[in-house]
């Protein structure tokens, strides 16, 4: 069952069911107890919608996920139940799009409500707190003047040592590198879950079931650990000591030896349970975050859930590159993989090793589906569910072998659009499919309206209130995009049906350009920015993005 203990852990179940039987409760519940009320009943209509200013609010933030992996929006193989259930009970966004398709500018971006040519953050190694335009408030800091008791778990921010300030505006950090002089609160992993990880059978092994790959991963691991206690955090030693271990073991896919509760998603999960019954007994209002690592790399999960697979009903990637027609090197990142199968991998990417990347990878997916299922329980079996607003989101999508490219760092669709799904209680959050264009960079917004908060003067995204409310209203023209790779900066205005995008050398005159019909060209394999016919189109697209995102407003 999604979300439940393993079976043969009984260990486990008798020390949980003597430290909280209630949390045993939310476990085992499953699908039994999901978050989401019954439909039909919701639909029978409440009278009127509650006020959201005093609601609660759950963040789960997932890294590296793109739409395309769930069920709810169209994979038929993903198995993710418990995803695909939420998205029936409240607002899905069917064309989400975030404003960088790697961590740091699109956390920066959407944490801040400012698009990355304002936060001037376009990599994963710029300096946030140093280039963020003077007076800008982040999302901790705006609930931190609601006086909501907020609290974070895991990944939010790209890195602490580049959000010091932000971080520190949390009431309480779990799973994150505390800032320096942090005040709040911090208490680690619970004594009795602790306990309860002590009677579990030890890991199998630490990075990979090869012996070979094992020992030299470690062997990797143990020199970058010793660059690190003398290297400063973001300097250049500091990174290359990271790539020397980061770069390898992402190209491990498939089984991570452990159990669920072993895994860092998983003891998240069930920090986040244990701070939502602590929560439910003080009544306070609270902000709770929880960053989701996982379907980042390296693609490891538990077994049973590449269990869940068979190899033999993945297909190769889509979009084959011998098909790809006049696209720029440049768009295809001059054919470098930066994560996954990158300069450290030295085999061929054969479609066997592509297709047990793929299906690594959905069961990645279905892992914390199952995990986001017990915090999802916990607001039910603790009566928080109808006072707390829950949004699932992830910081940019993730290419899995189209174009022959892997992870992020693209301008293609399966990087830039994104999971968006919100369940307000009461009315106001009819189930429903948004296929209006909005972006991540609204969250601030949205969360200021529902909250009640001053929204800063500098906001450039918009509130998608009124879309919670009546979702098939016409909105935004187009969302707005920029990669920077290579010495370039691609700057990208997608439409409903059409992509256009600029790229701009850094350093010299240089140009290159894309468009595409994503009706007739779903996959974008035809370039058509030098042909003719599409001329006026490329012409009206180009306006589009000159004007940028403030001419696409609803």
């Amino acid at each position: 069952m999604y979300g439940s203990t393993n079976s043969n852990n009984d260990d486990f179940l008798k020390v949980m069911d003597m430290k909280r039987r209630d949390f045993i409760k939310c476990l085992t519940a499953g699908l039994a107890a999901s978050l989401i009320p019954d439909v039909k009943a919701k639909a029978a209509g409440q009278a009127g919608s509650p006020g959201t200013s005093k609601m609660n609010v759950l963040l789960i933030d997932i890294e590296d996920m793109t739409a395309a992996s769930l069920g709810c929006y169209g994979n038929p193989l993903a198995k993710t139940p418990n995803l695909d259930r939420f998205a029936v009970g409240g607002v899905r966004f069917e064309r989400c799009y975030c404003q960088a398709p790697m961590c740091n500018p699109s956390r920066s971006s959407f944490l801040t409500g400012l698009r990355p040519d304002s936060t001037r953050v376009y990599t994963n190694s710029d300096p946030m707190d140093r280039l963020l335009p003077e007076g800008t408030m982040s999302l901790p800091e705006l609930l931190r003047r609601k006086v909501i008791y907020s609290i974070n778990i895991g990944k939010l921010f790209h890195h602490t040592w580049t959000a010091e300030k932000q971080l520190g505006a949390f009431d309480r950090l779990e799973f994150c590198e505390r800032p320096k002089g942090y005040k709040g609160r911090s208490e680690g992993y619970p004594k009795y879950l602790n306990d309860a990880l002590k009677l579990l059978p030890r890991p199998r092994f630490r990075y990979s079931a090869d012996p070979e790959e094992e020992k030299r991963l470690k062997e990797l691991k143990a020199q970058r650990d010793k660059i690190w206690r003398t290297a400063k955090e973001g300097t250049r030693e500091y990174n290359k000591a990271r790539a020397m271990f980061q770069q390898p073991q992402a190209n491990v896919v498939g089984d991570s030896g452990l159990l669920e509760e072993q895994e860092g998603d998983g003891r998240k999960a069930r920090m986040a349970v244990h701070i939502l019954e602590e929560m439910a007994k003080t009544k306070k209002q609270f902000f709770l975050s929880v960053g989701i690592s996982k379907p980042h790399t390296p693609l490891r999960c538990p077994k049973k859930y590449l269990d869940l697979y068979d190899l033999n009903d993945i297909p190769e990637p889509q979009a084959p590159p011998e098909r790809d027609e006049n696209i720029p090197d440049i768009a295809k990142r001059n054919g470098r993989n930066y994560d996954i199968f990158n300069s450290h991998y030295k085999h061929p990417v054969t479609p066997l090793a592509a297709r047990k990347a793929v299906m690594a990878y959905y069961a990645c997916a279905s892992f914390i589906d199952a995990q986001i299922s017990l915090i999802l329980d916990a607001l039910e079996s603790e009566g928080l569910r109808d006072n707390t607003i829950v949004i699932i989101l992830s910081d940019h999508g993730f290419q899995l072998g189209e174009h022959n490219l892997w992870s992020k760092y693209t301008l293609f669709e399966q990087t830039t659009r994104v999971p968006l799904m919100v369940h307000i209680p009461g009315k106001m959050s009819n189930p429903a499919v948004c296929d209006e264009i909005v972006e991540l960079v609204d969250l601030v917004p949205t969360l200021c309206e529902l909250l009640e908060m001053p929204q800063p003067d500098n906001i450039e995204g918009t509130s998608l209130y009124p879309l919670l409310r009546r979702p098939k209203q016409p909105w935004k023209k187009a969302a707005f995009t920029v990669c920077s790779i290579a010495g370039y900066v691609g700057r990208s205005v997608r439409t409903k049906r059409w992509r256009y995008a600029l790229w701009q050398s850094r350093k010299t005159s240089s140009q290159e350009l894309e468009l595409y019909d994503l009706q007739a060209d779903p996959w974008e394999q035809n370039n058509l920015a030098k042909n003719p016919d599409y001329a006026q189109e490329k012409a009206r697209l180009a306006a589009m993005l000159k004007a940028g995102w403030s001419g696409a407003k609803p």
